[in-house]
């Protein structure tokens, strides 16, 4: 007797409604113990690898990588003894999606359904949208034999489609495997697009393409390779580069002439670029923002960061300045730290900051907690942990929630001065721009300083004005006296 069972899209944390699988650990025959890594999935702020729960063997793969499924949707499915190709089918057509997101939500013995025929529900599937073109294997099909190799399913069927030997492929991906874009690359493979269409007008009338092999027209690789992943013949290009030959320019005119618009790429959203998009736009039109912004004279700051770091060895950045004063600010002030929530305010005795971080594709606000209790080094310690852990995609689920305040700083790239949107619940976030020096008036002088412009973004349903005018006088007074802050 055999039972199957079904893998399903966990859920991590209580925001997770959807994830985008970006590769698979295991293959269909493969046997699997409870524990072991199944598949790489990317949320909305970090990338996990969802494990297997119970013992058995892969015996149905349902969502291919670049699929976005939701939460307790069908990803493959794990079978404990032996079960016939049409008892699996049965199976998937039965299956219902489980929302709370258990990665083993169903299971039954083979041959019976996994729920009433009555609730059966479709299993979404990937649907191709491009055909891998064939390559010549050469010399990338010889070697030993590879099936020691770690690379990824996907790879290793790509692979095998292409009669390439792994032993010949550099590996770049996680752990040291060989990837997807390991095998496309080391065999030159490429997907055949569609030629690009203009975005809401008509297809432009122009013409017959031709269907002679260009593999003979002199032009630069870059337009050979721009060529094809536009479906543009060569022989349909007027060569106006060096020596006669098809430049990239040549190409993309091409291209504007059949289809009547600039060449352009799309690409598709991740992710965590969509909720940010969804979550800032919600921000934006539910939240009524304004904003108080103050100038900040941080000479002595600098001094007594020059000192803790030089002669204490302190790693201190001015942003864990920043970190450190906005706790004390919003301990003077606490009716900052506060979420508007419909029927209350909720307000919050403990200080939790949100750093915002620029990872690849996006944003993340990884949370420093408990921050009025921590000196400066403990801040500079877990903010530089933090940012590095949210660049390498390791932050827990945990440490990315449940702030009650949030500081965004673009100091660094030499802004002057900008406005942030609120992250949601919160109420509050402080824009840091760069440390210019400029003149400023003490007394009848005017002497140089360095001065740092800070913006409060604040939601006018929990916080007014002068509460914020209030927080930004506190928030200078620790800044401009950094001395108050190692009390």
């Amino acid at each position: 007797m055999s039972t199957l069972h079904a893998l399903t899209v966990p859920k991590w944390g209580m925001s997770m409604e959807e994830g985008e699988i970006t590769e698979w650990r295991v293959s269909i025959g493969d046997k699997l113990a409870v524990g072991d890594e199944l598949v790489d999935i990317e949320t909305s702020k970090i990338v996990n690898a969802a494990e297997c729960q119970v013992a058995g063997t892969l015996v149905r793969i349902i969502g291919e990588v670049g699929q976005t499924l939701k939460v307790g949707m069908l990803m493959g499915v794990v079978a404990t003894g032996d079960a016939s190709e049409a008892q699996i089918d049965d199976f998937v057509v039965g299956f219902v999606p489980d929302a709370s997101g258990s990665s083993l939500a169903q299971s039954s013995e083979a041959g019976a359904p996994a729920t009433p025929a009555s609730q059966a529900q479709p299993v979404a599937r990937a649907i191709p949208v491009a055909t891998a073109t064939p390559v010549s294997a050469g010399a990338l099909s010889q070697g030993p034999d590879d099936a020691g190799v770690n690379a990824s399913a996907v790879a290793r069927r790509i692979a095998r489609a292409h009669n390439i030997n792994l032993n010949n492929v550099p590996a770049t991906g996680r752990n040291g495997r060989v990837s997807k874009r390991d095998v496309e690359q080391a065999g030159v493979i490429r997907a055949a697009v569609p030629a690009i269409a203009s975005r809401g007008a008509a297809p432009v009338s122009g013409p017959q393409r031709s269907t002679e092999d260009d593999s003979h027209i002199a032009s630069t690789p870059v337009a050979r390779r721009l060529a094809r992943s536009l479906n543009i013949n060569l022989n349909d290009v007027t060569a106006t580069g060096k020596r006669g030959r098809v430049s990239k320019e040549d190409v993309e005119k091409a291209a504007v002439a059949e289809t009547g618009v600039a060449y352009y790429r799309e690409q598709k959203l991740s992710g965590m670029r969509k909720t940010i998009a969804a979550r800032l736009t919600e921000s934006k039109q539910t939240i009524p923002h304004y904003r108080v912004s103050v100038d900040v004279e941080i000479d002595s700051l600098l001094q007594q960061r020059a000192y803790m770091n030089g002669t204490l060895g302190h790693k201190i950045s001015v942003n864990d300045f920043v970190i450190k004063a906005c706790a004390g600010a919003l301990e003077q002030v606490p009716e900052v730290n506060v979420q508007y929530a419909e029927d209350c305010i909720r307000q919050f005795d403990q200080v939790d900051i949100s750093m915002a971080v620029a990872v690849k594709g996006g944003l993340i606000t990884p949370v420093i907690r408990n921050v009025a209790a921590k000196g400066l080094p403990q801040i500079a310690a877990a903010s530089s942990d933090l940012a590095h852990r949210a660049q390498a995609g390791t932050l827990g689920v945990d440490e990315f929630q449940g702030g009650t305040f949030s500081i965004s700083n673009l100091g660094m790239f030499g802004v002057d001065q900008f406005d942030a949107i609120i992250n949601l619940p919160q109420a509050a976030i402080l824009a840091v721009a760069a440390g210019v020096k400029k003149p400023v008036v003490r007394g009848d002088s005017i002497v140089p300083a360095t001065v740092m412009r800070v913006s409060l973004s604040a939601d006018h349903r929990a916080i007014d004005g002068a509460i914020a005018a209030q927080f930004l006088k506190s928030l200078k007074g620790f800044l401009e006296n950094p001395a108050s802050m190692l009390l």
